[in-house]
């Protein structure tokens, strides 16, 4: 939202933009819950190999939970950056707006996806612990993300980007509330648990849309998990 309103000062942009996450940092640290000393806690003696090792990807025939979860975020985050990045130009291009009137439309769609994000987020997680499933909102937010991205390739207007951050910033938001504890469930080992024109922006859509409902499917075929 404060970007939009830079579109005219591309070096403001970039320096508060900077500002902002070199601030978040300091403010991370700050608020983050503290960690007991770990000075007392038995030690585990490790090579450089060990280190390694540590680092391999869970074997598909002993994870297999594992790897249809992590196809199910890689194809969210693919869905959801294949029109976030290029939001700028589809407002412009395809909708044929003027790149100040793409700024103010940006600024309004952020608004919105904020609100129905922050919404989702905090309504969802609750929901999902209550029904003891993780797999139905994470696939249910992978269809409303994919109908969110129909709007604007329907109905090329501002309107329909409007419907877009609404829609599937609602099931992004779903998402993004459950996609952790999922991941957790599905865990091999518990204990590693921290380790150009208008024509050329229609793929985007198409991909988009077909890489959430694979989200979807990739979640549904999850086993371990109700």
């Amino acid at each position: 939202m404060i970007g939009s309103r830079m579109i005219n000062n591309a070096q403001a942009g970039f320096i508060i933009g900077a500002v902002i996450m070199l601030a978040s940092g300091f403010v991370a640290l700050a608020i983050w819950p503290r960690e007991e000393s770990s000075k007392d806690m038995e030690r585990t003696k490790m090579t450089l190999k060990d280190l390694a090792v540590s680092f391999h990807f869970p074997k598909f025939s002993t994870s297999r939970d594992f790897h249809k979860a992590f196809g199910c975020r890689v194809c969210m985050l693919l869905s959801y950056q294949m029109i976030s990045v290029y939001q700028l130009y589809i407002v412009e291009d395809y909708v044929h707006q003027t790149k100040t009137e793409a700024a103010g439309t940006i600024a309004t769609m952020s608004i919105i996806t904020m609100v129905v994000s922050l919404t989702a987020s905090l309504i969802s997680g609750p929901i999902s612990d209550k029904m003891h499933t993780r797999k139905v909102p994470v696939i249910i937010a992978s269809l409303l993300f994919a109908i969110g991205t129909v709007m604007p390739w329907i109905m090329p207007s501002v309107t329909g980007m409007y419907l877009y951050a609404g829609i599937a910033g609602f099931g992004y938001g779903v998402y993004s509330a459950i996609d952790q504890a999922l991941n957790v469930d599905v865990l091999p080992n518990k204990e590693e648990a921290g380790k150009d024109r208008d024509r050329s922006f229609t793929p985007a859509f198409a991909i988009s849309i077909i890489m959430a409902v694979c989200a979807a499917v990739f979640v549904l075929r999850i086993q371990k998990v109700k």
